[in-house]
Order: structure tokens, then C-alpha cells, then sequence
């Protein structure tokens, strides 16, 4: 999937190439897929995008926005896939499930893996209203909001923290927004806590070193472009290595030497270090 790091890394991308550029051709295949969600009809969607000019793209959470001149605006969140820029000289990719040829003849194309949502706003505002959304769900890891002391404050207001433990409060956005299973591992491995622990366990120093963990490896895979396991807008890959993933499954703990562990739990793989992550059953 396409977390924080990797839509930061898109937005940035995209903003040096797609201001300027007029939409020709839109193809939205994808519509009807069972897990790509959208909220237009196909005549709707085309109809707001066909001729416009891009303006600006921006961020938030793991979503993108490409907003028009005229108004409209692009949204493509909670995904995972490829958004690629394939140039007038190059063929474009065999399956796609948003295509937009613009009128010099690059293409964008969008490739659904696993689950997404791609919508056509009508208007700024409803776009805004999304963004918005999105923030008063959960908080974006590297606002200047997001802090120790504003953390334990939330924290120990949680009335959910007895019943969450810490992989699902990353996961399912409690907190912060835009992360997910692809960093989890990591994100826990750092702070040292199995992913089982539940959140109203945590001491003060334990809290403060969880939020410390997310907002070093959120900066560490920006820095990198995202991970290696993703793919950017011309289909390069991050350079953001997983330490605690199915590359380092049985290989030691960086830490400690221990072997790194994987099971089931969450609906999802976990990678941990048994000695630096030790189970709260045990």
C-alpha cells in the first residue's frame, strides 16, 4: 500500500510536472471493480476532468489531490498500486484502472493493487471537506501539533486504550493518519513494544518513546523516497529499507541478535524481535 511517506514523495512528483497540463483523454476502467471505490458515474467523472488544466497537488494522510483551474479536483487515496508519468515517446502500461492522456500527449495512469479510492471532486470545496476529514479522524505524524506531552495528554483521555493494542492503533489511525502495515513493523521494532501490548499499558516513557519511533521512521522513509517495495511516479523504487519484513524474516536482530519472528495477528503479518519485543502473554 501507499503510506505517508510514499504519497509525500508522489505529491512532490507530481507537482513539479503536472501544473500546466491538460486533460484529453480520460479512461476509468477501474469504476467497476468491487475494490475501487468511487462515488461518481462514469459520464460524471469524465465530465469533470475531461479539459481541464492541473494547477497544484497536495497531500494528506495517504491521500493525493490534484487540483484544477477550473475547480475540479483529483483525489486517489488509501491505495496501493502504481501512479506512473509515462512520456509521449514510451508506451503506457497494459492495465490500468485510471488513465489521463493529456494534450501533450503524456500519460497518467493509475494501478489499483489490493484495494483504492479515486474520486473526481466537483469543486475545492468538497475536496477541503475531505482533507478535513481526514484530520479530525486521526492527525498527520509530523504536525507541529503532534508532540510528547499533547500525546500522553490523548492518551490518557483514551477511553478505547484498554481495548486497542499497538498495531491496530497505528493501522486504524487512532492518532495519527497515513501509516500502515508497511511501516508498523518497524514503527514498534523501534519503540520496543510487541504488537500485542495494549495501549493503556504504556508508562509515560513508553508512549512517549512510540510516538518518537513514528515520527522517525515517517522522516527516515521520506528522506528515502519511500520504501524499496514501492514503486514512484516513473516507476522507481524508494530507498527506504524494512528492517523488521519478509527480507529479514529469520535473519538477526539488529539490536540484538535474536531471530526475527513473523506471525499472524491484526489481519496482517507481523515481524518481530522476540527479545527486544517481548509478548505481554508471556
Amino acid at each position: 500500500m501507499l503510506e505517508y511517506p510514499e504519497i509525500k514523495h508522489l505529491a512532490s512528483q507530481l507537482q513539479e510536472v503536472i501544473p500546466g497540463k491538460t486533460i484529453d483523454i480520460v479512461s476509468f476502467p477501474g469504476m467497476v471493480k468491487q475494490f475501487v471505490f468511487s462515488e461518481e458515474t462514469q459520464p460524471v467523472f469524465r465530465e469533470r476532468l475531461h479539459g481541464k488544466t492541473f494547477d497544484h497537488v497536495e497531500s494528506c494522510g495517504n491521500h493525493l489531490y490534484l487540483f484544477t483551474k477550473e475547480g475540479a479536483v483529483l483525489a486517489i487515496g488509501d491505495t496501493g498500486g502504481k501512479l506512473l508519468l509515462t512520456p509521449s515517446n514510451k508506451p503506457i502500461p497494459k492495465k490500468f484502472d485510471l488513465r489521463l492522456t493529456f494534450t501533450d500527449r503524456t500519460t497518467l495512469t493509475m494501478s489499483v493493487q489490493m484495494w483504492g479510492c479515486i474520486r473526481a471532486y466537483a469543486n475545492v470545496a468538497d475536496a477541503i471537506a475531505h482533507q478535513q476529514a481526514v484530520l479530525q479522524e486521526a492527525r498527520d505524524p509530523l504536525d507541529h501539533k503532534v508532540t510528547r506531552r499533547n500525546f500522553l495528554n490523548w492518551l490518557r483521555a483514551w477511553e478505547e486504550a484498554s481495548k486497542i493494542n499497538a498495531k491496530k492503533f497505528i493501522i486504524s489511525r487512532k492518532y495519527i493518519t497515513g501509516l500502515g502495515n508497511g511501516y508498523t513493523q518497524d514503527i514498534l521494532w523501534h519503540a520496543r513494544l510487541h504488537p500485542r501490548r495494549k495501549m493503556d499499558t504504556l508508562n509515560d516513557d513508553e508512549a512517549m518513546h512510540l510516538l518518537d519511533a513514528i515520527q522517525l521512521v515517517t522522516i527516515q522513509a521520506i528522506k528515502a523516497n519511500g520504501r524499496t517495495t514501492e514503486r514512484d511516479l516513473y516507476d522507481q523504487p524508494g530507498g527506504y529499507e524494512v528492517m523488521m519484513g519478509r527480507a529479514t524474516l529469520g535473519t538477526p536482530c539488529p539490536s540484538c541478535d535474536d531471530e526475527i519472528i513473523k506471525f499472524s495477528f491484526e489481519g496482517g503479518a507481523c515481524y518481530i524481535c522476540p527479545s527486544c519485543q517481548p509478548d505481554p502473554r508471556e
